[in-house]
C-alpha cells in the first residue's frame, strides 16, 4: 500500500459528528404546521427528543367549557425527560373531561414527529418482531 491509500483508510476511520435532530415548537394548539415543519440540531449533550402535551381549559371563556391542546417539542437529555415524566406522575391521565399534562421522550432523529404516548413500547415491539423473524427462519431451515 502506498501512503495515499493508507491516509484514505485512516480518514474513513475518523468518526463524523452528527447531532440528534428533533422537531421543535412552543405552545402550539395542534401537531401541524410549526410542530412538524421546524427542526433543530440538538446540542452535543442532548440525546433525547421531548414532546410535552397539555390538555386544559383555556384562560379565556369558551362556550361549553371546551378544552384545548398546548404542545411543546424540544431537545433534552434522557435523564431530564425521564425525571419530568416521573414528576408529572398521575397528572398524565388522558381523560377528556379533566386537565392533564404528559411528557413523551424518544431517541432518534426526528422521532418526536407524532404526539402519542407509548413510544417507549417500540423497543418491545421491535424485540418481538426480531424474535418472530428468527423463529420463522429457523423453521424454514429445519424444513429444508
Amino acid at each position: 500500500m502506498n501512503l495515499n491509500q493508507i491516509l484514505i483508510c485512516l480518514a474513513g476511520l475518523i468518526p463524523l459528528g452528527s447531532a440528534l435532530e428533533c422537531y421543535v415548537c412552543k405552545a402550539q394548539d395542534s401537531n401541524f404546521d410549526k410542530c412538524v415543519k421546524t427542526t433543530i440540531q440538538c446540542r452535543q449533550h442532548e440525546d433525547t427528543c421531548r414532546s410535552f402535551i397539555h390538555w386544559s381549559q383555556p384562560r379565556y371563556w369558551t362556550p361549553r367549557s371546551e378544552r384545548i391542546f398546548s404542545i411543546d417539542k424540544s431537545c433534552t437529555t434522557r435523564l431530564e425527560c425521564e425525571n419530568e415524566q416521573q414528576s408529572l406522575g398521575l397528572q398524565c391521565m388522558r381523560d377528556w373531561y379533566r386537565d392533564w399534562k404528559c411528557t413523551e421522550c424518544c431517541q432518534g432523529d426526528r422521532c418526536n414527529y407524532y404526539v402519542t404516548l407509548g413510544a417507549s413500547s417500540v423497543r418491545l415491539s421491535m424485540g418481538l418482531l426480531v424474535a418472530a423473524f428468527t423463529v420463522i427462519q429457523v423453521l424454514v431451515h429445519l424444513r429444508a
